[in-house]
């Protein structure tokens, strides 16, 4: 998915629509408005990297909004990072307002409302599925609206890789451009650490649900997980285990079978896992008949699928 657009052509008084558009498409759905009212002149380039996407863009000023209706009404729950290379910009997310300056960039959530302005003659942004960064980095979450300065540990190779990432000419899914996308994970996840420390839960854990969802999210991976290991862990029964999670839309086997899947899927898209026994294996999965079943009623289509189409260029 390689994608080049320009307002050069368009008329001046189409430019503003016709970028608003181009953004809901191919970023985030949101409302825009227009600040500057100098020539709206922007372009944008969108290149696909295994599971990542990196966008190359130039505008004029104007602002961004992506509210608790977009969120509702366009559900996305991958990570974003904004690079100011040239030009300035600011974002807002948490309570928390950042101003970006030549060589900053941040960390963003769209799975939550946020504000930006940009005004710049280049900028990058990258975006990644939630899972691949949690996986790497659990506290980012709360490593949101904060700035990765251009001094900061890491960020130096981070904007580096970036700045290749956006002119790299590789075929979307071979094996080198899922290893590349895979690798600014990496990178952007020690970053974050390097910044943030090891991830701890900034509030006390009094919550039964939330202290169990911690403990899943934590050790998914271990195949003898159940309701009562579950339960032992927290010195609780079984029921009262199934009681935490009753009418919250999903159970907590459920959840653990959602992040084995993910897990897997993930591993197999970046070319993390040689076959699918690893994938399957690594993610939790004892069994490979139940595993394959599982997936491709999850996603429509097996693992082997995903492991033939990232294959050897």
């Amino acid at each position: 998915m390689n994608i080049t657009y320009s307002t050069v052509g368009l008329h001046e008084a189409q430019r503003f629509a016709q970028w608003h558009a181009t953004l809901c498409r191919h970023c985030l759905p949101g409302d825009s408005r227009r600040v500057s009212r100098e020539p709206f002149e922007c372009r944008l380039e969108v290149r696909r990297l295994g599971a990542v996407d990196v966008f190359s863009m130039s505008a004029p000023r104007h602002e961004w909004l992506r509210n608790e209706s977009h969120v509702q009404a366009h559900a996305s729950d991958d990570f974003w990072v904004g690079f100011a290379q040239e030009g300035e910009g600011a974002i807002e997310q948490e309570g928390r307002r950042v101003v970006l300056k030549p060589g900053d960039m941040v960390l963003y959530d769209a799975a939550r409302p946020f504000t930006s302005v940009v005004e710049t003659r280049k900028a990058y942004a990258i975006r990644m599925p939630r899972r691949s960064l949690l996986q790497r980095f659990s506290g980012a979450e709360r490593a949101v609206a904060r700035v990765i300065a251009p001094s900061q540990p890491g960020a130096p190779a981070l904007r580096e890789m970036l700045l290749q990432a956006a002119t790299l000419e590789l075929p979307e899914r071979s094996r080198v451009a899922n290893q590349f996308g895979a690798t600014l994970i990496d990178l952007l996840a020690a970053t974050l650490e390097m910044q943030h420390g090891t991830a701890r839960d900034e509030v006390p854990r009094r919550d039964l649900h939330k202290r169990i969802l911690d403990y899943i999210h934590a050790h998914f991976e271990d195949p003898s997980m159940s309701l009562e290991s579950l339960a032992r862990a927290h010195h609780v029964s079984v029921r009262t285990v199934t009681r935490a999670f009753a009418g919250r839309g999903e159970s907590a086997m459920s959840l653990v079978l959602r992040l084995r899947l993910e897990a897997s899927r993930c591993a197999l898209v970046e070319g993390r896992a040689g076959s699918v026994t690893e994938a399957a294996f690594r993610s939790g999965f004892s069994d490979l008949s139940h595993f394959s079943r599982v997936f491709r009623k999850a996603y429509g289509c097996t693992p082997r699928t995903l492991v033939a189409a990232n294959g050897p260029d």
